[in-house]
């Protein structure tokens, strides 16, 4: 539903604020007093979007503004400039995300989210595996509690569904990803241009970053313009006794 502005009130609202006056306006707007006169009253409802963005110029303040509605932030636009490029699965995982954050915003209401003894994180698994990697397209999503202090810098976590990253991780462990890109010695979780994501190590090799397999059942390659990075693995979450340290 659209919403509706009362542009009169707010025309009245802004000049008292800025101690302007019909006349003044007029004269820094070239626009005759009667049509502000009939603006400000309601008569004229719906005044030209190029007369509007004049007064709104000459009363110092933005359209945003003038209608007491605020503007995206820089983050915000870039978040919807690249939402909007995802598709449909894609799509879904930020609906995801951020129904997850918004249950664990409303969970903890107080400023210090550590006083909660749990929070509810979203849990990734794959349906299709491909060796130790992943089809990034077949993933189902469910919700696990674990303690707020417990990796509290994840963002999700990933449920493994293959024994092919044994030693280092087998089939049913649940890791904690961090949605940052990782430092060198780092393991973490990357996607190709084919939709596959694979756990790496992050290093360096002949002076170019490069994803050392972490499994004789993968191969190492170099981080290439086509790869992105889904997050820093930050360990295992162990759902039976947290309070260990992690194992990694």
């Amino acid at each position: 539903m659209q919403q509706q502005y009362d542009i009169g009130k707010r025309l009245r609202e802004v000049m008292a604020e800025r101690g302007v006056t019909i006349s003044q306006l007029a004269e820094l707007t070239d626009v005759s007093e009667d049509t502000i006169k009939a603006i400000r009253s309601g008569k004229t409802k719906s005044p030209g979007i190029q007369l509007m963005i004049s007064i709104a110029d000459a009363l110092g303040c933005t359209m945003d503004g003038f209608l007491h509605r605020r503007s995206l932030t820089d983050e915000e636009l870039y978040l919807l400039q690249k939402y909007r490029t995802l598709n449909i699965h894609g799509k879904r995982m930020v609906m995801l995300m951020a129904d997850s954050e918004d249950h664990m915003q409303k969970k903890l209401p107080s400023a210090d989210a550590y006083r909660a003894k749990t929070r509810r994180i979203p849990c990734i698994s794959s349906t299709h595996t491909l060796a130790s990697n992943s089809d990034y397209s077949t993933h189902a999503t469910e919700f696990i509690e674990i303690p707020a202090d417990y990796f509290p810098n994840a963002d999700y976590c990933l449920r493994l569904t293959t024994n092919m990253l044994h030693p280092i991780y087998i089939k049913d462990d649940i890791i904690a990803v961090e949605q940052n890109f990782p430092h060198f010695g780092d393991i973490a979780l990357f996607l190709n241009e084919n939709g596959v994501e694979m756990i790496r190590k992050y290093t360096e090799k002949d002076g170019s970053p490069y994803l050392e397999a972490v499994s004789r059942c993968d191969r190492s390659l170099y981080l290439t313009s086509d790869i992105i990075c889904l997050g820093t693995i930050l360990g295992i979450v162990r759902l039976e006794d947290t309070r260990k340290p992690p194992i990694t």
